[in-house]
């Protein structure tokens, strides 16, 4: 008996990559939380696209906003995953500097953001065989992971701005939607801290399909709004059970 442990202990080093092939499947699932800030580009408090580079001069961390973050991940393959994402955030803006510094708008806008991603592990993420760790009742110690990746994908955003200093000029903006479409792009990290719990940071922006949501657009407006998130990221690793679905316990 002695013999055969010993033969698959060292398989498991000898030969990691056939011995921990399919080790990822067995978790599959994360249930996520995160928190971090809001960053805004738009009409109000920026400057002339001539005078910057893709916005990084328009990013003020004094006019960042929280955003809270709420996301589960289901691994289709080792490299691969899908990622649905809720978000609640706020935004603010103020022309207090730029190219519009004299006109003095300011506003504050509340906005819901359901969506999907795709997901694609540059580093791929080899914390799951740590799973083969815990089974073994301590046999190994654990070693930390860090995977690394690029994400994109799509969903509604339900915005909701309001004026709180208005257009000095009086006038004032036709009525428009408070839906519009989002869509994500960026990078990811994770760091696995234990073989059931990772720290993650994701900074993606968010192209979409409006240009009002600071409720104002501007006659010299060439692009929709955009914006970014960058969260801090709890992720709890979940068991994948024998009928495929997560185990809660």
């Amino acid at each position: 008996m002695k013999r055969f442990f010993l033969l698959g202990f060292l398989a498991l080093f000898l030969f990691p990559e056939s011995g921990n092939a399919q080790v990822w499947k067995m978790t599959r699932y994360e249930a996520i939380t995160g928190l971090g800030g809001t960053f805004y580009m738009g009409d109000i408090g920026s400057i002339t696209p001539e005078e910057t580079i893709i916005g990084l001069k328009d990013v003020r961390f004094r006019f960042t906003r929280p955003v809270i973050h709420f996301g589960a991940r289901y691994k289709l393959y080792e490299r691969i995953s899908v990622k649905l994402n809720m978000n609640f955030g706020w935004l603010y803006g103020i022309d207090d500097y730029g190219s519009n510094e004299g006109r003095g708008i300011e506003f504050s806008t509340f906005l819901f953001e359901p969506s999907v991603q795709g997901e694609y592990s540059f580093i791929k993420d080899r914390s799951s065989n740590n799973y083969l760790m815990m089974k073994s009742k301590g046999m190994l110690s654990f070693a930390s992971a860090i995977s690394f990746y690029g994400f994109a994908g799509f969903g509604p955003v339900i915005f909701f701005p309001k004026v709180i200093q208005p257009d000095p000029s009086g006038r004032t903006e036709e009525e428009f939607s408070h839906v519009a479409m989002a869509f994500p792009i960026g990078l990811g990290v994770k760091y696995g801290l234990t073989p059931k719990w990772k720290l993650g940071f994701e900074f993606g922006g968010r192209f979409t399909t409006t240009d009002h949501l600071d409720s104002f657009t501007s006659q010299q407006s060439r692009a929709n709004d955009v914006y970014y998130f960058g969260t801090f990221q709890l992720v709890y690793v979940l068991k994948t059970g024998y009928n495929g679905g997560p185990v809660f316990r």
